[in-house]
């Protein structure tokens, strides 16, 4: 009887050794996006993303998006696509943010019977993104749109300053 206490007492010793593990990187932590949009600090929370796309020539696309609701019908995004450095092993990557630029401010409405955008292009900022040792985005980021009447005439700039993201995780 001895023995099988002893046996039992080992056993239940190993499982408790084997299957407490310490988890290798920590605790997840929660996706950071946010900006000062004219003046006026904006948290793009929801969602924050970043999806690395395969493109039909074989090589990939990085996508960034922070989107925020206003209201139950309309949300503000900023998006960045941008060549994905990661494949490749790069820890690090800069853009010049221009009209050129695959990128947007997005103004979105949804109502019962359609949904519109307003895509913002860039007239001039930067874009700074690093990948940390965790596998997680993080960057910095500034820019300046124009807001243009139904004739094309610019009637406003808006000034985006101090953006980061950080703690994204890129979904493949």
């Amino acid at each position: 009887m001895k023995n099988q206490v002893s046996y039992l007492l080992t056993a239940c010793l190993l499982l408790a050794i084997f299957s407490c593990t310490k988890e290798a990187n920590g605790p997840l932590n929660t996706p950071r996006f946010t900006a000062s949009v004219n003046g006026k600090q904006v948290r793009f929370m929801s969602p924050v993303t970043a999806q690395s796309v395969k493109k039909a020539n074989g090589s990939f696309d990085l996508y960034i998006e922070g989107k925020e609701y206003i209201t139950n019908d309309s949300s503000i995004m900023i998006r960045f696509v941008i060549p994905d450095f990661t494949v490749s092993g790069a820890q690090s990557a800069s853009h010049q943010l221009t009209t050129q630029f695959n990128g947007n401010f997005i103004e979105w409405k949804t109502t019962p019977n359609s949904t519109s955008g307003r895509f913002h292009y860039f007239q001039h900022g930067q874009l700074s993104v690093q990948q940390d040792a965790r596998s997680y985005l993080k960057g910095s980021f500034s820019f300046t749109y124009f807001l243009f009447d139904r004739l094309g005439n610019k009637t406003e700039e808006v000034v985006v300053t101090e953006g980061s993201f950080s703690d994204v995780i890129i979904e493949r």
